[in-house]
């Protein structure tokens, strides 16, 4: 299982903002230029996060985006669901396609537990720890 480049771009994105002083807004060419992706797909992703209430698009002069929330308070999960929809790690665990084999699939129960301990890790992984992490490697690469 691999995310998806939106997830990655997303949620680079998202953790920026949550590194910058709260309430700040940032540009998406400024986002964009100091986390190495494309603005024009950044700027769609982060429409799609302002959609889920993740981040605050600001529009005029001083437009840009924000958090919408405290980075305590967004998760990993809702970044992931957010952009590419809800986890499936096979077909039988969509919530839309299910499958009919369930009950005699030996694999079910196995892909079943990795998919819920990966959403528990996702779920319990906020933007302000992974900033929190990130500002602590920074600052050990220039100290």
């Amino acid at each position: 299982m691999r995310l998806t480049r939106g997830v990655d771009y997303g949620a680079r994105g998202a953790i920026y903002l949550a590194m910058q002083p709260p309430g700040t807004i940032a540009l998406i060419s400024e986002i964009a230029r100091q986390e190495s992706v494309p603005e024009s797909y950044l700027a769609k992703i982060f429409q799609n996060l302002s959609r889920e209430g993740i981040l605050q698009s600001h529009r005029g002069a001083r437009g840009g985006f924000s958090l919408a929330r405290l980075p305590a308070e967004i998760t990993l999960y809702e970044i992931v669901r957010a952009i590419d929809g809800p986890l499936a790690l096979c077909p039988c665990l969509c919530e839309s396609e299910g499958c009919d084999r369930i009950d005699t699939c030996g694999l079910y129960p196995f892909v079943c537990e990795a998919q819920k301990q990966l959403t528990g890790v996702l779920a319990n992984t906020t933007l302000q720890a992974i900033a929190e992490k990130e500002k602590s490697l920074l600052a050990g690469l220039s100290g």
